[in-house]
Formats: structure tokens, sequence, C-alpha cells
């Protein structure tokens, strides 16, 4: 059978292609691809009122396994994948995506630890490893991901763009996951202070720095750029992200100034704050990835404002109520990138893809902690470097990085169809969802233990 033209410039060799294109989900995966029929609304609230349920239940078992309960939706997603007669299309639910991903920055903004801010030893190497360090991964990153990849990958390095799909990579696993971070704290009785609020703030940041810098490094990918690009990332800063901050900055006062004066009781603070978070995702139609960012400044102005004596009660019970809605939507995403993914015939070529991931997070990990925190006075010890350089916590963020990528991509002015195909979307889709869950699964079951032969902490130093 012959192969179609889009198909021909693909990062995987021919053969592999001509293996699977008779049962690929690849086309229907696309952001250009058509269905022949899209999951109806009554279908989707099914799907969602199942996974809400589900999540309650594996989530209560998860701690005793010592592997997060959202994995159980991924294996769900992956085993009903090849059931669908059409495929998945991240655009049928691609609202649900931006929700989900609303919440997690919105509960992320208002957990950041703000206790250490003050002192300059802690924020500013945070700041640092939070943006500069993001940079980084993705560019330097990049360039090794797609020289690994071209090493290992038959006909990588003559496919289409193969360095826009390594840059790809390294943007989806660029962030750090709360979702994955709150996990393994938990799981540890004792767990530093300092390096909560490192990581804290590291999660809270991180996703919002990737997405403005994914836009502009994207935007050297278009054949038809006509700026450059410091004057493309001056105009997404003007237009998206000082946007973002304002309004998500207007919002925060306004959702704290409602829960003062109207949550009668504290159970009403969480509608008032999802109904927020679904005002500041409308405005995600007008700012672009602007209206993220606007769900992660607003978080963090209601953790400032509900800060004081008489409105921390709010707060703490805010973070509580909001931590279950975290769940769910975490496993959402989970979900969805277990329907995304077809690892029955991409396993080999995304593990070799995973594992060239991941050597380049383990390398550029411990270097970014060690160039960033190696200011005087030092605001972590050494056993404590040597812990945050063994962790980056990787999750639903990263995922759903991954599957929204076509849509960043055409933000960026980038002409999607023309630069990847739907296989090597396909392909970024598998690897960075395989590396999540190898990451996910490790550290769980390693970091706690590390954590605890490591760390010989006073109990000045224990939260």
């Amino acid at each position: 059978m012959a192969l179609p033209a889009m198909l021909t410039h693909s990062v995987l060799p021919l053969h592999y292609l001509a293996d699977v294109e008779p049962a690929s989900s690849a086309v229907s995966q696309s952001g250009g691809g058509e269905l022949l029929s899209l999951p109806s609304l009554p279908a989707q609230l099914a799907v969602i009122g199942f996974i809400l349920i589900f999540s309650i239940i594996v989530d209560r078992y998860a701690l005793k396994i010592g592997v997060p309960g959202a994995l159980a939706l991924f294996v769900v997603g992956v085993l009903l994948q090849p059931t669908a007669q059409t495929g998945f299309s991240h655009k049928s639910f691609e609202h649900l995506h931006i929700v989900a991903l609303c919440l997690l920055l919105f509960y992320s903004g208002v957990k950041i630890c703000r206790r250490y801010f003050r002192r300059r030893e802690f924020l500013l190497p945070s700041l640092l490893l939070s943006s500069l360090g993001v940079l980084l991964f993705i560019g330097v990153g990049g360039l090794v991901v797609y020289t690994l990849l071209s090493a290992t990958i038959p006909g990588f390095a003559g496919s289409q763009q193969p360095l826009l799909i390594a840059v790809a990579l390294t943007y989806s696993i660029a962030p750090q996951d709360w979702g994955a971070y709150s996990f393994v704290v938990k799981r540890v009785n004792r767990f530093s202070d300092r390096i909560r609020g490192v990581l804290e703030f590291e999660a809270s940041i991180s996703a919002a720095m990737t997405l403005v810098i994914g836009e502009a490094l994207f935007q050297l990918f278009s054949d038809s750029a006509t700026t450059t690009m410091a004057s493309r990332a001056a105009e997404i800063f003007i237009n998206g992200v000082s946007g973002g901050i304002v309004i998500g900055a207007v919002l925060g006062y306004l959702l704290a100034a409602c829960i003062k004066r109207f949550a009668v009781e504290r159970s009403q603070s969480i509608d008032l704050a999802v109904g927020f978070v679904m005002i500041g995702y409308g405005f995600n139609t007008w700012l672009g990835d602007g209206g993220l960012i606007c769900s992660l400044v607003m978080g963090m102005v209601v953790s400032i404002l509900l800060s004081t004596s008489d409105t921390e009660d709010e707060k703490e019970m805010l973070s509580l109520q909001l931590e279950s809605i975290n769940i769910a939507t975490e496993a959402l995403i989970f979900f969805m990138a277990g329907l995304a993914v077809d690892l029955s015939v991409n396993l080999r070529f995304a593990l070799i893809g995973s594992i060239c991931l991941l050597i380049v997070v383990w390398i550029f990990r411990p270097l970014m902690v060690a160039l960033f925190f190696r200011c005087e006075p030092k605001f972590l010890q050494a056993n404590e470097i040597k812990f945050l350089s063994l962790w980056s916590p990787k999750g639903a963020i990263s995922m759903g990085f991954a599957i929204t990528i076509p849509d960043l991509i055409e933000q960026a002015g980038i002409p999607f169809e023309r630069v990847i195909n739907p296989v090597s979307e396909s392909y970024i889709i598998d690897v960075v969802c395989l590396t999540v869950v190898l990451t996910m699964i490790s550290k769980s079951l390693v970091l706690p233990i590390f954590h605890n032969r490591f760390l010989k902490l006073n109990e000045a130093e224990v939260v």
C-alpha cells in the first residue's frame, strides 16, 4: 500500500510507517486530521464522571502502594485506545485540556510557599532555576536530544524538521509538576522545609515560563517568519504575559474580596474559586497563553491576600478543597493522554526517545541546581542540594503540554501541517507520556528512601 504523501517525511523509518499505517490513529490525532465523528456532549460528560469516580477510588490506595493513582487512569486510557474506531483527537477535548491546566496552575499558585520570599539566597536562585533553567533545558537540551535521536533512530536526521521535534520533546518535559511533587511529599514523614520551598516555587513558576519560552522558540521554525526572535518574544510578553499578569492580579484581588465578604460557609470558597478560574479560562481565547498565566497569578494573589491572621483559615480550607479538584484534573489529563498514545506499535521507538529524554533530564538537573544554588550564603545545605539535583518532578502538566503542542505552534504563527506531520506528532506524545510514567514510578518509589538517607533533619528544620 502506497504511503500518503504527508507521511513520507516522518521522524520514524519508512518500514515502520508501512507496518502501522492501517491501524495507526496518527492522522486522527493530528490537529489537521478529520474524525468520522466526535464524541457527543453526553458521552464526554459520562467519561468525565467515570474519571472523577475512578480517581477518588484509586487515590485511596495509591499512597499504600507507593505509585500515583493517576497512572491507573493512564493505563485505562491505553487499554481503551485500540477499541476506538476513529482514534482519538485532542481537538475534541482541547477545551478540557485548557480548563484542567488552568485549575492545576491556579492550585499551584495558591499553594506556593512564600515563607522565604524575603531571603535573597532563596528567591534569586529559585527564580533563575525556574526561568533561565527552563530556557537552557529547552534550547540546549533540545540540541542534545536531537543528537541522541539522530544517532539511535534511523532516518531521524533526514526527517521533516527533526530539530523541532527534539525541541518539542524538551519543551513538554521542562516544567515541574505539582502533583508529582506533592505525592512524594506525602510519602515522607519529615520532608525538608527548605527543599519544599524551592520545589513549590519552581513547580508554580516553571510551567508559565515554559509556555512563554516555548512560543518564542517555536517561532524560529517558521519558514514564513518575518520577525526576529527578540521582537517576537517582546510581542508575546506585551500581548500575552503582561495581560495575563494584570488580569490575573485583578481577578485574584476580586476573588479574595468575594471570599472574605460573601463566603458565609468555608465550603463556598471553592465555588467562588472555580467560578473565577472559569472566568480566567474565558480570557484564554483572548490572551492565548496569557490565559494560563492569568490562572497562576490569580492563585498567587489569592494566597497572598488570604495569608493574614484573620483569613489564614480560609486559605488553608481553600487549599484542602482544591486538592481534591487537583487530583481530578490530573486524572483527566492522564486518561486523555492514555487515549492519545498507541504504545502497541510505537513502544520500541517511544522507548528509545524516552531514554534519550531521561538522559537529558538526569544530566541537566544537577547542572542547573549546582549553577544557580552556588551563591553565598547558601540557602540549601550540601545534602539538600544533592537531593534537589536528583529530583525533577514530571506529571500531568507535561502530558497536557505534549497534547496541545499543535495549538501552541499555530499560535506562534507557524502553519502546523508544514513543519510537523501527524506521525511525528503522535511520536512526541508517546515519548513524553512514557517518560512521565517511567519518571513517576521510579521517583515515587526511590525518592522517599533517598530523602531519609541523605537528610538528617533537626526538629527546627521540619514542618
